[in-house]
């Protein structure tokens, strides 16, 4: 089978029911017209509101209920509180819907006494829910916009409620901001009057310290005690740095003191002295009067002696000098370190002074530093407070009405003319959407060319409906009485002779019973002894009646037949009835077991093969596939099955459920052909001829 999609059905539908299309399209448009033409009118009016980016510039003060827009969903947010509960009970409240019986559901008791008979939350209620059934919220993307829609049978009454809900939600926020100002500026005062009782006590906790202590404020806690520390430690680096000097002196004369007389005196810590510059003076005049006197006297002679006299005297003068100088040293060295030991001691005394002042110090410097914080954070509150005095005189919303909703010239629905035009349209559309559906869900099989993609039969030739309610034998003389009628029948031996021009022995069988089998195997036995010896036989064993397939003009007991030669072998002539000169009949005969035990014998087998030998071409009536196994044992033993479909009656499914068991390697269908086919779904030439050439009025005639 092939898997195609198939119009035909749903075109036939349409021709079939169109009128019934356009009469019920024309009922109900007509129906609907006094329903339409009752609506009321509704008018809408729509304002704009414009929800802002930033906060304008007018104050340089910071609010206190600031926003970012930049935040993600920032304007859905906007958009959703604007819907919100008490933003539409403010506008009720601010517009006095909830005292306007057409929104609180309510009546007053009279004219005279405007009482309501419900309560204040009950029309609060009714109201709110009336306002949300007509209001509408219209977020336009990409974009600060927010469209507000109210529906209502005045005009005036739409706009004024549009632009109520919309300056309920501007003044809403307006107030919030107001409110949320007033309420930092209560906090922040009661914070001021907290703080300044603090800073009062942490004055009078740091004047209580410092009394106790004994402590001035001198360049800070330790101001003065700093001040004497560094004077002593300067004392002692200067009384430290003339001891090494002194130590140092000392020292180098102390190591050099049997050095010669000139080392010495050439070294600075000496020769600076000035008796040590006089001695060096004259030891020099007197060494250079000792080589003149040597130059001109000999080494004994008084000046020369006299000479090295004076330079001993001068040496021994020197050597007493420097001795004289390594005790002034020494003394000098020792006074200065009795200094330095003084000034460590003072220096010592005062760190340990000094390291009780820190831990005084820190504690004070740390209620120095709570007073201080304290200043700074009751100064910054004052500062604050003083901003939102004048900010929560300040009034900015968030959004503004940028285009205030105005009285609607012309109702907004319904669109009476549109209603109608959509019932006119509907109406059809639906009519035409059930009759696809049903032909979609419809697998019936209603033309020939059905046959190859929903059953997978070769399509040989459709077979019209012939109308009346006669027995077999009178419709067969009908048909055969029609040169046009007949010409169906005859169209189909020639598509099985075309598709099968080997086969002889052509088995007919139906997929169910009452389909038209075996008049279609009579008619074909007719069609064939036109030009061959043509023998019927008649197959099936569970047709119900005398006779499963009578072809005798006067009716009698079931004759012998196929079962009395298979089971007694009785002769053939015996069994064999004439039909006519060129067309015979065998009966199926008396058969009480099953019939598959019949088809199962071997001489079946051979009784086809005889009959194959005696005739042109035998027509085998075989039983219906739904009945039982019958045919498929049947067809195993004839050259080609012919399967007979009735148009109209059965689901494909089911009948490719039965055509299944012919599916065998020893049977070979040659094709299907359609039976009882309505005209207007006839597709082969003779049939159409027949319905062209007004047959049925010739049936009719007959009749």
């Amino acid at each position: 089978m092939e898997s195609s999609i198939d119009f035909a059905p749903l075109v036939i539908s349409l021709k079939k029911h169109g009128w019934k299309v356009v009469l019920a399209t024309v009922l109900v448009t007509g129906a609907c017209v006094p329903l339409v033409m009752s609506i009321s009118s509704k008018y809408v009016s729509t304002a704009a509101v414009l929800i802002k980016a930033q906060e304008d510039n007018a104050t340089p003060i910071q609010q206190v209920d600031g926003y970012d827009s930049t935040r993600g969903r920032y304007y859905d947010t906007q958009y959703n509180l604007m819907q919100s509960r008490v933003i539409l009970e403010r506008a009720i409240k601010t517009l006095k819907l909830d005292e306007d019986a057409r929104y609180n559901g309510d009546k007053p008791l009279s004219e005279s006494h405007p009482e309501w008979t419900l309560s204040e939350q009950e029309r609060m209620e009714k109201a709110l829910k009336m306002l949300r059934q007509n209001i509408t919220f219209t977020e336009v993307r990409q974009t600060q916009l927010v469209y507000v829609s109210f529906e209502s049978k005045d005009p005036q009454e739409a706009a004024r409620v549009a632009n109520g809900v919309s300056q309920a939600f501007i003044d809403y926020t307006v107030d919030k901001k107001v409110e949320k100002t007033e309420a930092a500026q209560r906090w922040n005062e009661e914070q001021m009057k907290d703080l300044r009782q603090q800073i009062a006590a942490k004055k009078q906790e740091m004047e209580q310290f410092l009394d106790k202590e004994g402590l001035l404020t001198f360049r800070g806690i330790d101001g003065y005690e700093t001040e004497e520390l560094g004077i002593v430690t300067n004392k002692l680096a200067d009384a430290k740095e003339r001891r090494l000097a002194s130590q140092a002196q000392y020292e180098i004369v102390a190591r050099n003191m049997n050095a010669p007389i000139e080392d010495i005196a050439s070294m600075p810590e000496v020769s600076a002295h000035p008796q040590m510059q006089d001695l060096r003076i004259a030891l020099i005049q007197a060494k250079r009067n000792l080589a003149d006197l040597e130059l001109r006297y000999g080494p004994k002679h008084n000046k020369v002696l006299e000479a090295k006299a004076q330079i001993h005297a001068i040496e021994a003068q020197t050597r007493s000098l420097l001795q004289e100088l390594k005790e002034g040293l020494l003394k000098q060295y020792q006074t200065d370190l009795a200094k330095e030991n003084r000034y460590k001691a003072l220096a010592k005394v005062q760190k340990d002074g000094f390291k009780t002042l820190v831990a005084k110090r820190d504690h004070y410097e740390s209620l120095k530093t709570d007073l201080d914080k304290t200043e700074d954070l009751y100064r910054q509150l004052f500062l604050r407070s003083k901003e939102q005095s004048l900010t929560s005189q300040y009034r900015e919303a968030d959004a503004v009405l940028y285009d205030p909703a105005a009285a609607a010239e012309r109702p907004q629905k319904p669109n009476k003319a549109l209603l109608l035009a959509m019932v006119a349209i509907l109406t059809p559309a639906l009519c035409i959407l059930y009759l696809i559906i049903r032909a979609a869900l419809d697998r019936k099989i209603y033309m020939l060319s059905q046959m190859q993609s929903k059953l997978g039969l070769k399509p040989l030739a459709d077979i019209p409906r012939f109308e009346g309610e006669e027995p077999r034998e009178q419709l067969v003389s009908l048909i055969e009485s029609n040169p046009y009628a007949m010409e169906t029948i005859l169209g189909l031996k020639t598509a099985v002779r075309l598709a099968a021009p080997q086969a002889r022995v052509v088995g007919v069988m139906a997929t169910t019973v009452q389909e038209g089998a075996s008049l279609l195997a009579q008619l074909l036995a007719k069609a064939w002894s036109q030009n061959e010896r043509t023998l019927l036989v008649d197959l099936d064993y569970r047709g119900s009646g005398a006779l499963s397939f009578s072809v005798i003009d006067h009716p009698q007991p079931e004759p012998n037949g196929v079962a009395q030669w298979i089971e007694t072998e009785q002769s053939l002539d015996t069994l064999i009835q004439p039909l006519t000169t060129q067309c015979d009949f065998l009966p199926r005969g008396v058969w009480q077991p099953s019939p598959l035990v019949l088809f199962a014998n071997e001489r079946y087998a051979e009784l086809m093969h005889v009959l194959k030998e005696r005739y042109d071409c035998v027509i085998v009536n075989l039983p219906a596939l739904s009945d039982s196994k019958d045919s498929q044992l049947a067809a195993q033993a004839l050259d080609t099955v012919l399967v007979v479909v009735r148009a109209e009656q059965r689901q494909a499914p089911e009948i490719v459920n039965d055509l299944r068991k012919l599916h065998g390697d020893n049977i070979h269908v040659v094709g299907g052909v359609l039976n009882q086919v309505n005209a207007e779904n006839l597709q082969s030439e003779e049939s159409k001829r027949f319905i062209t050439q007004g047959s049925f009025t010739t049936f009719a005639a007959v009749e």
